[in-house]
């Protein structure tokens, strides 16, 4: 008897348990070789990161900002690595970012340094600025183990096996505009050091749904005005006198819209909603010059904007949540106006304006999905 049951025991072992393991760990794709930078692009500062024996090290090489972004953009997934933070250390890991802007805003951080000193929202394990960790398990100068579950719309993070964040992002306000799909990247913060090593993600489905304004080229578009207007790569641009472009097709809030704007300098320009025949709409003005009536992101003649947090030659994202008679702007992750006082129809088409003589104005990416 004894000898048929160890006999069975030592089938069973080599059979469905570990075949399922197996399975499972074939799942996750390992982002980093071990050798070298391999899909991966060095965003800002040349020689911010280094493959040093088997790891990542961030050299903390001047001057800020510099990232390494992934290859690909992700929605959501299992993301897991190691990182050991040498001596004083300052960075952490971005989720979602975009290729420009700022991605710890647009985006988010997780905020990774060599203290387990509470310091909110600013903390080992934070979201940085949106979300204090629920614990600091941080084993300082040594390995620490990270595991990110993103799957709208739960965000949950583990440290060294004890579970750090856990939030629904469809109820927290500081979570409901960051980008749901973005690039994964490793900042570099001046004069601070870590290494990190064992990067592997495992992609989840994807949730999102956009309908792109510029899909079908200028054939989508009405052209009003005497601008040169082109599209191309899914950037609308539009050079030379006072112009409009608008959209076919009408949309109906509630909605999300986005757009990646870019002026020359000291070029006004601006896009329109809710327009219908007779009824211009409203306006979300683009206008980057300091000490204006309506800087970027006003809802012009309506709300002005609270601060300016864009500047010319530089592409900045513009947000519209559009619910009926109430309307919020974000630019560059930060929301700068909004009102409740919009009157009907809730409903027409996008434009999109070139507003100074002999300027030039680029919209990327204008894409609008709906929301509750």
């Amino acid at each position: 008897m004894k000898r048929t049951t160890k006999t069975l025991l030592f089938a069973l072992a080599g059979m469905p348990l570990l075949t399922i393991s197996s399975t499972a760990e074939e799942k996750f794709t390992s982002l980093f070789n071990g050798k070298d930078l391999s899909g991966w692009v060095t965003v800002g500062t040349k020689g911010s990161f280094k493959v040093d024996n088997g790891t990542i090290r961030t050299t903390g090489a001047h001057p800020y900002p510099s990232w390494l972004r992934s290859e690909k953009e992700y929605e959501n997934f299992v993301l897991k690595f190691s990182y050991k933070p040498k001596a004083w250390y300052e960075g952490g890991v971005l989720i979602h970012a975009p290729e420009h802007g700022p991605g710890s805003m647009l985006g988010m951080k997780l905020h990774l340094t060599h203290t387990t000193h509470p310091y909110g929202t600013h903390s080992t394990g934070a979201i940085y600025k949106a979300a204090a960790p629920l614990a600091i398990p941080l084993t300082p100068k040594k390995w620490n183990q990270i595991e990110i579950t993103c799957d709208w719309p739960k965000l949950q993070v583990k440290m060294n096996g004890t579970l750090i964040q856990n939030i629904d992002m469809s109820k927290n306000p500081a979570f409901k505009h960051r980008l749901r799909r973005g690039y994964i990247g490793l900042q570099n913060i001046c004069n601070s050091n870590a290494f990190y090593k064992d990067i592997q993600i495992r992609t989840l489905p994807d949730q999102e749904k956009w309908t792109s304004l510029f899909a079908s080229g200028l054939a989508g578009l009405k052209l009003e005005g005497k601008s040169k207007w082109t599209i191309e790569e899914d950037t609308l641009t539009a050079k030379g006198n006072n112009a409009m472009a608008w959209s076919k097709e009408k949309f109906t809030a509630p909605y999300e819209f986005q757009v990646w704007v870019k002026t020359m300098v000291n070029v006004n320009g601006g896009v329109v909603f809710n327009s219908n025949e007779g009824k211009r709409g409203v306006e979300i003005q683009c206008f980057n010059t300091p000490d204006t009536t309506n800087p970027t992101g006003s809802l012009y003649g309506i709300a002005p904007a609270s601060h300016l947090v864009s500047r010319d030659e530089e592409w900045f994202l513009i947000q519209l949540f559009n619910n009926g008679a109430s309307a919020e702007v974000f630019v560059n992750g930060e929301k700068v106006s909004e009102t409740k006082n919009l009157k009907p129809p809730y409903s027409g088409f996008f434009g999109f304006q070139q507003h100074t003589p002999k300027g030039h104005v680029s919209y990327r990416s204008a894409r609008i999905r709906k929301i509750r």
